[in-house]
């Protein structure tokens, strides 16, 4: 649990690292910040919109394990999203939009890796 946080939605102005998929966000492109001190140790966080409403919606599902303290943890999404698919029915499109949320966050975090690799 967060000492105290702030929450804002910013236009990146450079380049920045999103914190659940690695994917870039570029200038230009809105970013969620989360900054604050958890456990008496100040950090932030910079979220692409697309990790956003991944962690916006798979928070709001039953299945969701939060312990009533901790909602999520970040740089966890991908993680919780693997734990999250198999405690939904087979035949729920629910289930199949958890494992279409991964493959899109793997996909960003490829593009990310690519681009790396390509830049001098």
């Amino acid at each position: 649990m967060s000492d105290f946080q702030v929450t804002s939605i910013l236009k990146a102005r450079k380049q920045h690292r999103c914190c659940e998929c690695a994917g870039m966000i570029l200038p230009g492109q809105q970013y969620q910040r989360v900054s604050g001190v958890w456990e008496g140790n100040a950090d932030a966080f910079k979220t692409c919109l697309p990790c956003m409403e991944a962690r916006d919606w798979a928070t709001k599902q039953p299945e969701w394990g939060g312990d009533g303290e901790h909602l999520f943890y970040f740089e966890m999404l991908s993680d919780d999203l693997s734990n999250l698919a198999p405690e939904i029915a087979p035949g729920d499109g629910r289930r199949f939009r958890v494992m279409r949320l991964q493959c899109q966050m793997a996909d960003r975090r490829k593009a990310a890796a690519d681009q790396r690799q390509v830049a001098p």
